[in-house]
């Protein structure tokens, strides 16, 4: 039995490749969406959002409890997109939130990235490399991750008769629910090394 229940749990990802294709590409668009909207601004927003960069999000200088606040801010924001991601599979026709939320990620991560490198120049391509990438390593596989599993279950419902639909939701609410957990504990150690790691690391910048 705990042999089935580990097959159904990784069969989440594994067992639909189009899927993680869709998911990756939804990504991979946002990011492009995010770095040609930071191509798109004027020299005057650049120099302000540089003002902003330089007093509020270069994290080099921040210690003791303003990490554990950052920390906090960091956890709230991704386990939001995670919970909405998760919600999108149980709610079945709600799977293309799950979509919107990785577009909504990748243009973040494209914006905040385009930005830094065009302010800093080769700084900012060192401060990208430092503190941009080391958490999401861990925070993007696991929200992609999240997101299959939950596109999966909203298909695989789907497809069932809706006479069938809640007793076959509860018999895979289990391994679904149990996948989602373990993509829960991905996303709060990427918030960890995002809020305590990567300050340590912007220091080499």
């Amino acid at each position: 039995m705990k042999r089935k229940s580990s097959g159904m749990v990784t069969s989440l990802i594994y067992g639909n490749f189009p899927l993680m294709v869709v998911v990756v590409f939804c990504f991979l668009l946002g990011i492009s969406l995010g770095a040609f909207t930071e191509l798109l601004l004027s020299s005057d927003a650049k120099e302000s959002m540089r003002q902003f960069l330089d007093l509020h999000l270069l994290l080099s200088g921040l210690t003791g409890d303003l990490l554990s606040d950052l920390f906090l801010e960091s956890a709230a924001a991704n386990l939001s997109l995670f919970l909405i991601i998760l919600m999108s599979g149980l709610t079945v026709v709600g799977f293309p939130a799950a979509l919107l939320v990785l577009l909504y990620k990748g243009a973040a991560l494209g914006f905040s990235a385009a930005l830094l490198m065009d302010t800093f120049n080769a700084r900012g391509v060192l401060i990208v490399l430092l503190t941009l990438f080391p958490p999401n390593l861990i925070l993007v596989p696991a929200l992609c991750g999240a997101a299959v599993a939950s596109l999966r279950l909203a298909f695989d419902l789907l497809s069932d008769s809706p006479l069938q639909l809640k007793k076959n939701l509860a018999q895979r609410a289990g391994s679904f629910m149990t996948f989602q957990a373990i993509m829960a504990i991905l996303v709060l150690a990427g918030c960890f090394v995002e809020s305590f790691i990567s300050p340590l690391l912007q220091r080499l910048s």
